[in-house]
């Protein structure tokens, strides 16, 4: 370069504009294959420039050496974007094979139990009595259901026909008649204890972030019911309190999902509707129903008979499963399970323990049949829950920060390359993240179709890998290169 040259003649640089000049030559030269400067201006600048003392070659040597540091650096983050590519690729071929055996019984047991590596099998088991197990409440309603006589069961099946797998309707059914029964109006502490159940049923404050999109429970609420009693009949309350017009029941879930303070203004609803008379007059629990109609056909005993007969066996039931609890024989844990899209910490008799009891109960047994029947599965989110992915692209991310810093003191780019190592990984993930969610889906489905009295939860991490919120982390090479960098005032700048 002509001024380069120039300046040179003159002789006027600073040991700065020198030593940027240098750099800058390397990474244009890193980036484009071609030479700023030319080789005989790269010896003036270097080789025959001789400093007029310690400070200029200090301040020289300042730079140099922090671009030397920057690009080992760079080397690090390479063998780490690669260890990230190879571990991606790895469950990716993983869970596309796992995702095309998975109908077949033969072949799903030839290919893909080959794959589980012997000395990695006792963990991937560990991981999935880590994750699955039996929700409290869920247990002893089905214990309950099945301790009743046949022709009883049939009649609480007519009552809800989920109900051999579903437990939510009648909770809040039997919550109902543990308050309401036998009474024909409520105390005051009657209506607080409702309305807190009832508002308690909502996982307030929560929201799913997905990609650009968020979604509240305020969106999803007015879609669940309490009992039989659909959750939007409040809601019709609370627009009419506050004046909110709209168009139709569509229209309305939206504006109510905007109207601020929604949980306390919703709790006021409640309060005056159940002090007003709901499960005296407008709907009518089991518990006080003597009819025998359903919508799936005629009881053998009125509702209400069948509801004290479910909750004497409810009662028996739980008194049990606490005594195998109390003797040790089984524990509960807190665990995350999803409802709608967020996790709530739910009690559960843990995985592990039921596969150690001795206990000879019929769930004890159906549970240990059930780990067997899904433990191939696990093994893509095992792998996934194992590795270092999400750590590594966390780095890489702190470095991208640094290289940005660098490309504004230097005035060359040089996050052309971590940029597009970040870009390879996202596209990666976008394929195995489509696998990952079919073979969640399947895994659910089996756990869906399963025909046992007793059917297992699992709640195995989330399967996807989601990048979106991950913050860059430091490691040790980055910490000192940037308590080397911080010497030069050019560098705080870049802050």
């Amino acid at each position: 370069m002509k001024d380069i040259t120039k300046m040179l003649r003159k002789g006027n640089l600073t040991p700065k504009e020198r030593v940027l000049l240098v750099i800058r030559n390397d990474a244009h030269s890193q980036k484009t294959g071609k030479e700023l400067i030319s080789e005989a201006d790269m010896v003036a600048l270097t080789i025959n420039w001789k400093p007029q003392d310690y400070r200029e070659a200090e301040k020289y040597n300042q730079y140099i050496n922090l671009w030397d540091m920057f690009g080992r650096l760079e080397f690090d983050m390479q063998t780490n974007y690669l260890t990230t590519m190879l571990a991606l690729s790895r469950l990716e071929h993983t869970a596309t094979l796992f995702d095309l055996k998975k109908n077949d019984k033969q072949q799903r047991k030839y290919y893909l139990d080959r794959i589980i590596p012997d000395d990695q099998r006792e963990e991937l088991r560990q991981f999935l009595l880590q994750y699955s197990g039996y929700e409290y409440d869920r247990l002893v309603h089905l214990l309950t259901l099945h301790s009743l006589p046949k022709d009883i069961r049939s009649d609480i099946l007519l009552l809800d026909s989920i109900a051999d797998t579903d437990h939510s309707y009648f909770l809040a059914e039997e919550q109902l008649a543990r308050i309401v029964h036998s009474k024909e109006s409520l105390t005051d502490e009657d209506v607080d204890t409702l309305t807190k159940i009832i508002i308690d049923t909502i996982p307030w404050g929560h929201e799913l972030s997905f990609l650009d999109t968020k979604i509240s429970i305020k969106q999803v609420l007015f879609n669940t019911h309490f009992a039989g009693y659909s959750m939007l009949e409040f809601g019709k309350r609370l627009a009419s309190r506050h004046n909110i017009t709209y168009e139709d029941e569509d229209d309305l879930r939206t504006k109510l999902s905007q109207l601020s303070d929604l949980r306390y203004k919703l709790e006021q609803v409640v309060r005056d509707t159940v002090r007003d008379g709901l499960f005296f007059s407008e709907y009518i629990p089991l518990c006080h129903c003597t009819g025998y109609t359903t919508y799936e056909g005629e009881t053998k005993l009125p509702h209400d008979e069948l509801m004290q007969l479910w909750l004497k066996a409810k009662d028996k039931s739980e008194r049990k499963l606490r005594t195998l609890i109390k003797n040790r024989k089984i524990q509960t844990e807190q665990c995350p399970t999803r409802f709608f899209e967020v996790s709530l910490n739910k009690t559960y008799i843990s995985g592990k323990s039921l596969m150690k009891s001795k206990s000879q109960s019929a769930f004890v047994a159906e549970y240990e049949k059930q780990v067997d029947d899904l433990i191939l599965f696990a093994f893509p989110n095992y792998l996934l829950h194992q590795s270092h992915i999400y750590e590594n692209y966390q780095y890489l991310l702190a470095f991208k920060e640094v290289a940005e810093r660098m490309s504004e003191m230097i005035g060359v780019d040089v996050t052309y390359k971590i940029n597009a190592q970040l870009d390879e990984i996202a596209k990666l993930v976008e394929l195995l993240n489509f696998c990952f969610r079919h073979l969640d889906d399947h895994i659910n489905e089996l756990v869906y179709d399963n025909k046992d009295k007793y059917p297992l939860q699992i709640f195995l991490p989330d399967p996807g890998i989601e990048l979106h919120n991950l913050e860059p982390k430091q490691f040790k090479s980055l910490e000192r290169f940037e308590e080397e960098a911080s010497k030069l005032t050019d560098w705080k700048a870049t802050a």
